[in-house]
């Protein structure tokens, strides 16, 4: 019983990130570098370039600078979320 306890913390801690997460990008009104994404997802930088080169997160060029339009990766993830974390149960988290 306690690990389904363990379970629930975990998942609405990830939701209540994930939340966090889309906030900050769509509060964004400028393109992100690969290195503020990457700080943003927790991830690496070199990480960030391979899924832009893979197209794999949505990106651009100027130049050979790779920039990321924060609005395009907050729909992106939105739409890679699991069925069960939907954009409204992440609204009403958000604070």
């Amino acid at each position: 019983m306690a690990n389904s306890a363990y379970r629930f913390s975990l998942a609405s801690d990830s939701v209540a990130g994930m939340a966090k997460i889309l906030q900050t990008l769509e509060s964004k009104e400028y393109a992100l570098k690969a290195a503020e994404l990457a700080k943003l997802l927790g991830v690496t930088r070199q990480h960030i370039y391979k899924m832009a080169a893979a197209s794999a997160i949505p990106s651009f060029r100027i130049g050979a600078a790779v920039r990321f339009d924060p609005k395009q990766v907050a729909e992106w993830l939105t739409r890679r979320m699991p069925q069960t974390v939907t954009p409204s149960s992440l609204s009403r988290l958000a604070v």
